[in-house]
């Protein structure tokens, strides 16, 4: 018993070691990541800060060679171009006219409010305040043009002896290029008669342009591009710069972390391969010797599948934000370091338990499809998909289940880095602030939501069927307060219906009786009147004309009847084909122009020359022209223009008639499409209250469509019709 303990120990000891080799070994290869920049030959002078220090340093030089050229040498006058000089005046006067608009702009609403409700003396004492701040403003920009041209030559002195000073006097690079095209060189080298000699026996870094294999992407690609094929140009770092300068410091700086890498990769590799061999030792050791590692009897084995791997990517993600926040290789050592490498040891050891419980469950078939069956999420699935509640309700179910876990994740998260000191912490403590408060939030708003159903529902039980449920927000409360409203006002709309339809089956009676009861009265009486002795012809005659009349409204009467009937029952047949609509038209006002001609309207077409063709019966169609003109006819102001517009737009035919009305149009306008409603409802004219209503039934067998808009008096019919595809 006691050398079992005894190599229990040990390969738990060993176990140990290994972890913080793996831990010392992974902390050595982030760090080598993340500064691989500073690995190669002359770091610092390949970095992109030196980079970036070269662009700036060359650009002085041409602006010393370009906008500052011989610029001691100039008046006060030449320093300033025309250029700089109006673009400065343009700006001035932009920045004086936007404040001159913001004082206009603070003050117009009150006074345009002021003069609104009659306050002369508010009217008075805004418009006084905003020419005293706009006097104020003109007092205080009095700049002229003298003294702009005085602040861009100053503005440009202190840049030039900037410029000046960094390049020429107090630079720490020295350079030198010659221009071979006009044999002019340009330096700050004192007495160089051989660049290269000097370079040579001076430079402690030296680059020189162009550079045949510079990358277009290189920051220094505008160098190579200035300088050209004509010239060449060196940049030196000599050697016997100031050490307290701050490009020496970066260059030394630079070596260092490159000689640190170099160290670390060296303890990562040797921590690595010692970590590796012990795994390999304890690894070979027999279970129940180890079981702290690999004994399937032990309850993380019992931990469900997702949740395991769950974890595993969370611990992995702090893991690694941990170590690229923190800085292990660094001096002097302290406690805080072997703190760090036993949070990347713990890591290490779930990692290669992680990995054993992996390979157990690949080797085990039943187990991997036992532990997959298992799983949280397939039990919750189940669950889901066996319970009677909607998708909506189990979408946010599955949503709070996933933001609670990551709540309680986010909490483990911020505790550690609490402990570990890191600025981590942040993050996962918003989180679960942020999803305290919509917890709150939206249990709070299920609740009010939810109250306000059972009210609703109550009042529309009392009979209350004007009360409508709010619908607020989205998924199953909105659903069912919206399916609730629609109920209610299906019921509403079908009591409205009843009452409705028992009216109309009461206007419909006496609209009939009324209708067919005027011409057959008429007839009977003119009949009597024939009766009588001792007519003569003419009064015959006359009576006659009457009674055809008469007669004729009466057919017309019954003949639109049976025409609304036949509509209404559906029992009509089509014989379609392909129809010119702009001549149908045409054709319907010509055939009416008799009538047309006795009113003292004034009709105006207007259609298109080519022909509009549509896929219509002809016969039926015309018949719409018919009742739409007639219902014009009757009804329109005398002496009044009427308008007809043809026009084919987005695949559809539009026909647009447009007329005056010669009496109040207070009715609806769908209305209007009711059988036996007329417009004029004293019914003192000639019509049987059908035709729209016949006139829009045959369109709407043909695909087409008949509204009406009625604005004051003017009353407009429009028609419309599908184009034959061309």
């Amino acid at each position: 018993m006691d050398i079992k303990s005894k190599n229990k120990n040990v390969y738990i000891m060993v176990l140990i070691i290994c972890v913080y080799m793996f831990a010392l070994s992974a902390l050595s290869i982030k760090d080598i990541i993340n500064n691989r920049n500073y690995l190669g030959a002359e770091p610092y002078f390949n970095s992109s800060d030196f980079k970036n220090e070269l662009v700036v340093y060359f650009n002085n030089i041409k602006a010393l060679n370009g906008i500052y050229k011989d610029y001691s040498q100039k008046s006060d006058d030449e320093k300033v171009t025309n250029e700089e000089l109006i673009s400065s005046k343009t700006l001035y006067d932009s920045n004086l006219k936007n404040s001159e608009e913001e004082i206009k702009n603070k003050y117009t609403n009150d006074i345009v409010v002021a003069e609104k409700e009659g306050n002369t003396q508010a009217v008075k004492r805004l418009t006084e305040g905003k020419d005293s701040e706009l006097n104020q403003l003109k007092k205080e920009n009095t700049k002229t043009v003298e003294d702009m041209k005085k602040e861009i030559a100053s503005y440009k002195t202190k840049d030039y002896e900037n410029i000046k000073s960094a390049v020429k006097e107090k630079s720490l690079i020295k350079y030198y290029i010659e221009n071979k095209t006009n044999n002019v060189i340009d330096t700050n080298i004192v007495n160089v008669s051989d660049i290269d000699l000097y370079v040579k026996n001076n430079a402690l870094y030296s680059k020189k342009f162009p550079e045949q294999s510079i990358n277009n992407n290189d920051g220094m690609a505008s160098i190579n591009q200035e300088v050209g094929i004509g010239g060449q140009a060196y940049f030196i770092i000599p050697k016997d710069m100031d050490q307290n300068n701050y490009i020496y410091s970066n260059y030394i700086y630079y070596n260092s972390v490159a000689q640190r890498i170099i160290k670390e990769a060296i303890i990562g590799a040797v921590s690595f391969i010692i970590g590796f061999i012990m795994l390999i030792y304890v690894l070979k050791k027999d279970y129940m010797e180890m079981c702290f590692i690999g004994n399937p009897n032990k309850k993380y084995y019992n931990i469900p599948l997702d949740i395991w791997t769950f974890i595993f990517v969370i611990f992995s993600l702090v893991i690694n934000s941990y170590i690229n926040r923190v800085g292990f290789f660094s001096k002097p050592y302290n406690f805080h370091q072997i703190y760090m490498l036993t949070i990347i040891a713990f890591y290490i050891y779930f990692f290669i338990l992680s990995v054993r419980v992996g390979a157990n469950l690949i080797k085990d078939k039943e187990k991997l499809r036992a532990e997959v069956k298992n799983c949280v999420f397939n039990k919750f699935s189940r669950f889901m998909k066996e319970s009677p509640i909607t998708q909506s309700t189990k979408f946010k179910v599955r949503g709070i289940i996933i933001l609670t876990l990551l709540c309680g994740v986010s909490i483990l998260g911020a505790f550690i880095a609490l402990v570990s000191g890191s600025f981590f912490v942040i993050i996962p403590t918003v989180y679960v602030l942020c999803y305290l408060v919509f917890i709150t939030i939206y249990s709070f708003k299920g609740i009010s939501v939810f109250g306000g159903i059972l009210k609703g529902t109550e009042q529309i039980v009392s009979g209350n069927l004007n009360y409508t449920i709010e619908e607020s927000g989205k998924g199953d409360f909105f659903k069912l307060a919206h399916n609730i409203n629609n109920m209610k006002v299906g019921f509403k709309k079908s009591l409205e219906n009843e009452i409705k339809s028992e009216r109309l089956k009461s206007e419909l009676i006496t609209s009939v009786s009324h209708d067919l009861k005027t011409p057959l009265t008429s007839i009977i009486n003119y009949v009597d009147l024939l009766k009588k002795e001792g007519l003569s012809k003419e009064e015959s005659q006359g009576y006659i004309d009457v009674l055809d009349r008469k007669s004729q409204r009466l057919k017309i009467l019954i003949e639109d009847l049976f025409e609304a009937s036949k509509m209404a029952s559906g029992a009509v047949e089509l014989h379609t084909e392909k129809v010119d609509v702009t001549a149908l038209l045409s054709q319907s006002l010509a055939e009416l122009e008799e009538k047309i001609n006795n009113s003292s309207l004034i009709f105006k077409l207007k259609s298109p020359s080519e022909k509009v063709y549509a896929n219509l019966d002809g016969k039926r169609t015309w018949r719409v022209f018919e009742n739409l003109i007639n219902n014009i006819l009757k009804y329109s102001l005398p002496k009044t223009r009427v308008y007809i517009e043809l026009i084919e737009k987005d695949s559809k035919i539009i026909i647009t008639m447009k007329n005056i009305s010669s009496y109040e149009m207070d009715f609806d306008n769908e209305e209007i499409f009711e059988r036996f409603i007329r417009g004029d409802k004293s019914r003192n004219t000639e019509g049987s209250g059908l035709g729209l209503s016949i006139a829009k039934s045959i369109l709407e067998l043909q695909g087409g469509t008949l509204s009406i808009e009625i604005d004051g008096d003017l009353f407009k019919a429009k028609v419309t019709i599908p184009s034959f595809p061309k």
